[in-house]
């Protein structure tokens, strides 16, 4: 009956532990995913200032290759773009 009883202790111990542990990392997960959304928000935001610095850069620049008396560059320039439109407008007839 001893051993018997010990085998039950031992299994309730094991079985506390277990609960305790389980406990312990869900509580873990729970704050990845925390940190997890945290950083897609930081990236989504990053993107956002990626894009927002491409346009001005492409902004500043057609406008000081518009500024310059090339006008070779400027057609060039202006060629570019509306290639880069008639793209845009064939995916949007898709």
């Amino acid at each position: 009956m001893d051993e018997l009883g010990l085998t039950v202790e031992g299994i309730i111990n094991k079985t506390q532990r277990l609960i305790l542990r389980n406990k312990q990392l869900k509580e873990r997960v729970s704050q990845l995913e925390t940190d997890q959304q945290k950083l897609l928000e930081q990236l989504n935001e990053q993107a956002n200032q990626i894009r927002d610095l491409e346009t001005r850069l492409s902004s500043s620049h057609i406008g000081s290759v518009l500024e310059t008396d090339d006008s070779g560059q400027a057609r060039q320039k202006v060629n570019e773009l509306l290639r880069e439109i008639e793209k845009c407008y064939a995916l949007l007839n898709r």
